[in-house]
């Protein structure tokens, strides 16, 4: 299982996040709530001797939410989702998580589609 794998993997078992959790864009007409995503495999470390096996990736979470509550509610329970990703293998035989660090969420409201965005920003090394 590759990192975007096991990221989706880890995700969907959030509650009300059930086939709700898509790559890129969500499909078309699907109703808050839901999660986008973006990321990658990953970079490899570069060191004199060459590439190295660990990578770098760096993901991109953007929750879409019906109310300012429930996106709130939503965006802690992906926080507590993604920090608890350092130090373990995340999906069913995903990759092991060494490192993890986040920026704090970004809030907006989405004026075409009536819903509020938190964007997360994370990175992670395995």
């Amino acid at each position: 299982m590759d990192f975007e794998e096991a990221l989706r993997a880890e995700l969907v078992t959030i509650d009300g996040l059930s086939n709700k959790v898509f790559p890129l864009n969500a499909t078309e007409g699907t109703k808050p709530p839901y999660i986008i995503y973006v990321s990658s495999e990953g970079i490899q470390d570069k060191t004199l001797d060459g590439y190295q096996s660990n990578k770098e990736a760096p993901c991109e979470i953007n929750i879409v939410h019906n109310s300012y509550e429930n996106l709130k509610s939503m965006t802690k329970q992906v926080l507590d989702k993604i920090v608890s990703f350092e130090g373990r293998v995340i999906g069913k035989d995903g990759p092991f998580i060494q490192e993890l660090s986040y920026d704090k969420p970004i809030e907006l409201y989405e004026n075409e589609i009536s819903a509020y965005r938190s964007v997360i920003n994370f990175t992670v090394n395995f």
